[in-house]
């Protein structure tokens, strides 16, 4: 017979060993009986569940405790576990399989471990333990993982390992990303990798292994590979290799792509305004915007960016954006918004950021959105900023320089040429016509050579503001170098309108300068042309200008001319006979002709004027003062001057031989020849000592402008030619601008008088009382005088008289050639002999 009080006690002694054992775990333990009711639990579960132990001992039912919790809110609104199919059963008959684990929050806020197992036999037990910290550190890790993998998609970075003993290649997320593939596409190892190098770059990756002698050794480069797409980029690598016993064992690297910040550099290479890609600058200032909210971190840096401490500006998109410059706030939130709507892959702007200071700084804004909710909507962006203050004040001072000129501030060509085409879409759209003038100042050179440089950059910037006066805001004036400007008068309803502005322009130019203590006079000549009654083009606009102011200038200068289809006939002419002066050396189609230069005292003639001649194949002859100013215009005079004077020096030669021991021939030299000699050809000097001729054999004939030069290589060449007794003759004496400190510096020899004196020249004129003053003048400074364009025997006897010493004309013989002109000087002195 079975002792029952014997059983009562041994387990009553089993219940309170297992008590005391329950007692000291750490979790909540709570033992259900076939009823699943509470037959054991320990204190922690009445802690932990926050349930008072009075209630468990009272053996309540699973379902009883469940539904005191739900009651209480524990569950935060989950369904009641039991109520689930995969919830626990009620009772022991429930052929329901209990949950192996289970989570949920208690209405206190803390996150417990639910986990139950069914007992052999009948009956459940549960276990409670408190993993708070654990979720909540795990939540945290997710963030950080979510912020890691944003940045490193807006950073396009990765990372991979390479162990060399195993021969096994791992990838993050961002490598794959970069490579364009993905882990379910894509199995990387040594082999699979190797296609992806170029040439190149294998052979950089295999010159990084280098052993250091130490257990781990570092590299850094950067390598163009190839995606699985084909497409080529640029990667920086940088990390770690393992060595052991001299072998490398694992490489672990952070890889970056580059591809943009390399193809930045190489088309910004030679701009002082190169700037790096804004992933360059991640870190600068970082923001994360949590959308729906409006809510927004700044980092530190980013507040020491505009020079703010923490706390001083609320954590608000709205902040931020009450801080960017009205001008760009409109755009910065429409970029923004595109990127959030999908529009755009990333956010980038640039805009202008109001400091703490009360200054302006210029940011280059990057972000991504790196979550949205199941609808699409954006729920958080990240994004960086990077200052780009300097390029942007760099890339206004390279704008600045390469639009306006130095000197006088205007716009300079290029801009000018912008704004002319601006207008004249606008003339299109409201019919309206414009002008253009090109302005010439007449005389600068002799301004800027005489009072120097800093007093013709003087005279540059008042003559821009005179010309900004004559014109309203919205016409242009520019600087196109030197003494050009350019103007465009805009909105012009009749071409009427501008006999007013012109003489205006013309008069305030031709007021007087004061440029320090001296007082200075230039006037202005203008070419104008209208658009559209000239022309509907920029370009002819342009030549129809610059030949208009060709006529102005060739017509006395300090006037203005406007644009006519003559003009362009004349103009294109002009080129024609250009085109045809470059050929005409080569195929000899030149000729020199000698005009005699007679010595009134004696009828003797030791002395001639070489003169050019062009003999035309389809024109015939052509008059030097057609083609002598297109040579000069065109820079051909160097080479023709050249010609001429070796014509001319090989001819003196014959005739001091055969005419007179004596005799010398003048030859014209351009101003143009003397400020850029022909560095290919000998030089006068040199080619006279090579024919073993003295200087005296060759008198070179220079104009009055030229003595006004201060440039030394002008000056310097006029001084060689005196020491080496080459004569100088000064032409069209009377007609420019030289003074007798001129005359004096340089020792003139000859001074030809301007036939403009001789021609009416009688008893009782003007011209007779100065013709006699300069040749007392010259003969007083010990120089002789030869007067031109002589056509009658009064002109003649009336300089002979003066006692002028030589005379030139036709009266005495038109320019002829070589043999006629020695026939003519023999004939002559077999005349004077029989005279004798």
């Amino acid at each position: 017979m079975v002792n029952v009080n014997s059983e009562i006690s041994t387990g009553q002694a089993t219940h309170e060993l297992w008590q005391a054992m329950l007692a000291h775990i750490s979790q909540g333990v709570c033992v259900y009986d076939a009823h699943c009711c509470v037959s054991l639990f320990n204190p922690c579960l009445s802690e932990l569940l926050d349930v008072p132990p009075e209630f468990l001992a009272s053996s309540p039912s699973l379902r009883e405790i469940y539904d005191f919790q739900m009651q209480r809110g524990d569950f935060a609104g989950a369904p009641h576990p039991l109520d689930q199919p995969s919830g626990l059963a009620s009772d022991a008959d429930d052929p329901a399989e209990p949950t192996e684990h289970y989570l949920r929050l208690k209405h206190l806020g803390r996150t417990l471990q639910v986990q139950t197992r069914r007992l052999p036999g009948t009956g459940l037990v549960q276990t409670v333990l408190d993993v708070s910290d654990y979720v909540q550190a795990e939540a945290g890790r997710k963030r950080a993982n979510q912020l890691l993998f944003a940045t490193q998609a807006l950073a396009e970075l990765g990372g991979w390992e390479v162990d060399l003993l195993r021969e096994q290649v791992t990838w993050t997320d961002g490598v794959y990303r970069i490579f364009e593939t993905s882990p379910q596409d894509f199995s990387p190892s040594p082999a699979t990798i190797k296609p992806l190098h170029t040439e190149d770059s294998q052979a950089v990756e295999e010159a990084s292994y280098q052993p250091s002698g130490q257990s781990t050794s570092t590299h850094e480069f950067e390598i163009e590979m190839l995606t699985l797409k084909g497409r080529r980029i640029w990667l920086h690598s940088r990390g770690t290799t393992n060595w052991v016993n001299g072998r490398a064992v694992k490489r672990t690297a952070i890889v970056q792509d580059i591809t943009r910040r390399k193809q930045t550099e190489m088309a910004l290479r030679d701009s002082e305004a190169r700037w790096k890609l804004a992933l360059e600058s991640v870190g600068d200032g970082v923001w994360d915007l949590q959308v729906q909210s409006g809510e927004q971190y700044l980092s530190p840096n980013l507040l020491r960016m505009y020079g703010y401490d923490d706390g001083e500006l609320q954590a608000s998109v709205a902040e931020l954006d009450a801080l960017v410059h009205p001008e760009d706030v409109g755009r910065v939130q429409h970029d923004r918004q595109a990127h959030l709507d999908g529009l755009t892959l990333t956010y980038s702007n640039e805009h202008r950021v109001l400091c703490k200071d009360g200054s302006w700084k210029w940011v280059h804004s990057r972000g991504m959105v790196i979550s949205r909710d199941a609808q699409g909507q954006a729920l958080r962006m990240l994004g960086t900023h990077a200052d780009i203050t300097e390029r942007k004040t760099a890339d206004a001072l390279v704008w600045q320089q390469a639009h306006f000129d130095a000197l006088t501030g205007l716009p300079n060509r290029r801009l000018m040429r912008e704004r002319l085409v601006q207008e004249i879409k606008k003339c299109r759209r409201n019919g309206h016509k414009l002008a253009l003038l090109f302005i010439d100042l007449d005389h600068f050179k002799e301004v800027n050579d005489t009072l120097g440089h800093d007093r013709g950059d003087d005279l540059l910037v008042e003559a821009a503001q005179r010309i900004q006066r004559c014109l309203r805001e919205t016409d242009t004036v520019a600087r196109m170098g030197g003494d050009e400007f350019t103007v465009i008068i805009t909105s012009l309803t009749d071409e009427s309108n501008l006999q007013s502005i012109l003489p205006k322009l013309l008069n305030t130019l031709s007021a007087s300068f004061h440029l320090g203590l001296d007082q200075v006079f230039v006037s202005a000549s203008m070419g104008v042309t209208v658009y559209p009654t000239d022309t509907m083009e920029v370009e002819d606009l342009l030549k129809n200008a610059d030949q208009a102011l060709y006529v102005a200038k060739a017509a006395g200068r300090n006037r203005f001319s406007f644009f006519t289809p003559a003009l362009q006939e004349a103009a294109m002419q002009r080129a024609q006979l250009t085109h045809d002066l470059r050929a005409a050396l080569p195929a000899q189609e030149f000729r020199m002709v000698y005009q005699p230069i007679v010595t009134l005292a004696t009828g003797e003639i030791h002395k001639a004027e070489a003169l050019i001649r062009w003999q035309h194949p389809k024109r015939g002859l052509i008059s030097p003062a057609e083609f002598i100013p297109v040579a000069e215009s065109s820079g051909l005079i160097v080479e023709l001057g050249d010609w001429i004077f070796a014509q001319a020096a090989a001819q003196v030669k014959c005739w001091r031989a055969d005419l007179h021991p004596e005799f010398q021939v003048s030859v014209n030299k351009s101003p143009l020849q003397f400020e850029n000699p022909n560095p290919n050809h000998v030089s006068w000097i040199d080619q006279l000592r090579v024919l073993g001729l003295p200087g005296e054999s060759v008198v070179v004939e220079i104009t009055e402008g030229l003595l006004l030069s201060t440039s030394n290589g002008v000056v310097d060449q006029l001084l060689k030619l005196r020491d080496e007794g080459i004569n100088v003759s000064l032409d069209d004496f009377g007609t420019g601008y030289s003074s007798l400190s001129y005359l004096q510096k340089f020792d003139i020899d000859f001074i030809k008088i301007d036939q403009s004196f001789v021609r009416d020249l009688k008893v009782g004129t003007t011209d007779l009382v100065l013709c006699q003053a300069i040749i007392a003048m010259a003969h007083a400074l010990g120089m002789k005088v030869i007067a031109e364009g002589v056509e009658t025997l009064e002109q003649r006897d009336l300089l002979k008289a003066a006692g002028c010493d030589y005379a030139q004309g036709y009266f005495y013989s038109r320019p002829v050639g070589p043999a006629e002109f020695a026939a003519m000087v023999q004939k002559s002195d077999e005349a004077l002999r029989e005279a004798a």
